[in-house]
């Protein structure tokens, strides 16, 4: 059955591609928008959060994006920016799956395409790893493009790898009801603005919490449930981690960097530039009011509109 899996899965993405043929990106984004939130963006003076990432996916030169948006330049970005100390160590990289010598890896080990998101493999015993169905995801992965899939055009400009990093335990010696295992932070115009902490319990089950810069809970979801558990602390290398963002993030309108912490040390993950594709599930509405009012854009559209000031 899990051969079956793929043949769905690959013939799924050919279908995608075919779509690019015959459905515009501005066709496509409006119309998955409009699935979503119940109207179309408004393009010619975009507000919300959403509208800009849609904007910015459409009329901005996203092509500055695939450098950092690529797993492994960024790494360099990273390096020459804040430090070598803040990258996941690496194991090694790879252009296809066969080049890889697992019995020479650790026993633990994490495998993901540099070009895509959701195509991590996270192994924790080598004794109990599935060697056939890895290649099978990562086969699969290196064969899909992102902008097929997405319409997100900075990923057409990266040629795909298999990046193998050294595992890292964020739960280590934590409660894992109320450690994060990931932190997404907001950057405008430079400066972290708020945090996305995600949560994963014992049970699998995943809740999503955003912070402002001084860990004050916003009442808002993101498409997942809020983790209400009282115990949750802010973290103490959090003002390390806003430091660390806003170095990164200097350039740019706007961005996404997302960080673990493991041990009291903080580890970089990746660059985000249009966070899901412009469709971010907020609730309540005004929070997607509230990150597109922090987006300061000064750039003119195609038919010469004005943006926001």
């Amino acid at each position: 059955m899990k051969k079956f899996k793929w043949i769905f899965k690959i013939l799924e993405y050919k279908i995608k591609i075919i779509r690019t043929w015959v459905i515009s990106d501005r066709a496509y984004l409006e119309t998955k928008f409009r699935q979503k939130f119940g109207f179309y963006p408004n393009l010619s003076k975009p507000k919300t959060f959403n509208e800009k990432i849609i904007y910015r996916i459409l009329f901005e030169d996203t092509q500055r994006f695939s450098y950092l948006a690529d797993k492994i330049t960024a790494r360099y970005y990273v390096m020459n920016n804040i430090g070598e100390e803040y990258i996941v160590p690496i194991v090694g990289i790879y252009s296809k799956f066969n080049e890889i010598e697992f019995e020479a890896l650790p026993d633990k080990f994490v495998l993901k395409c540099n070009h895509d998101s959701a195509s991590a493999i996270i192994c924790t015993d080598k004794n109990k790893f599935s060697l056939k169905e890895a290649k099978n995801k990562i086969n699969f992965c290196l064969s899909r493009g992102m902008y097929s899939t997405t319409r997100e055009r900075h990923y057409r400009n990266i040629p795909p790898k298999i990046i193998c990093e050294h595992y890292l335990d964020v739960f280590e010696g934590k409660d894992r009801s109320i450690t994060p295992e990931l932190y997404r932070v907001h950057c405008f115009s430079g400066k972290a603005e708020y945090i996305e902490a995600d949560f994963t319990d014992h049970n699998g089950q995943e809740s999503v919490n955003i912070y402002n810069k001084s860990w004050g809970l916003l009442q808002a979801t993101t498409g997942y449930p809020n983790n209400i558990n009282s115990d949750i602390k802010k973290p103490p290398e959090l003002d390390e981690l806003l430091l660390l963002s806003e170095k990164l993030a200097a350039d740019f309108e706007y961005c996404r960097m997302d960080w673990f912490i493991v041990n009291g040390k903080i580890y970089f993950s990746e660059f985000t530039f249009t966070p899901c594709a412009g469709r971010m599930e907020f609730q309540p509405y005004d929070v997607d009011q509230l990150f597109g009012s922090l987006w300061e854009k000064n750039t003119i559209t195609k038919n010469g509109d004005s943006l926001c000031q």
